[in-house]
């Protein structure tokens, strides 16, 4: 029963012993310096996240100030523009009262 059990997991069990074996031939790799420096590399990733996201919100607000200042400046532009069209205009009247300019 055991042998019988043993064969149906023949090939299961090969494709392990092919697994282990390649762990086993990377075992160099997992001992190295890189793998075992990976906790330090972590406080060093979270640190630079959090500056990450720290600038991210700061940017985000930088973003909508100076959205903000363009609105006044198309508003201030849009008002000034006005001015000077009615100031035109009526430089213009005055102009063809006094004869200096043709009447349109």
């Amino acid at each position: 029963m055991k042998l019988e059990f043993i064969l149906a997991e023949e090939d299961f069990l090969l494709s392990q012993a092919a697994l282990l074996e390649q762990v086993s031939n990377l075992q160099p790799l997992l001992d190295s310096n890189y793998i075992r420096d990976v906790p330090e590399h972590a406080t060093k990733l979270q640190r630079l996240s959090q500056i990450h996201i720290k600038e991210q919100d700061q940017t985000e607000a930088q973003s909508l100030e100076v959205k903000k200042l363009f609105e006044e400046y198309n508003k201030m532009m849009f008002l000034l523009s006005k001015q000077f069209t009615q100031w035109d205009e009526t430089l213009r009247k005055l102009e063809e009262t006094k004869g200096i300019r043709p009447l349109e």
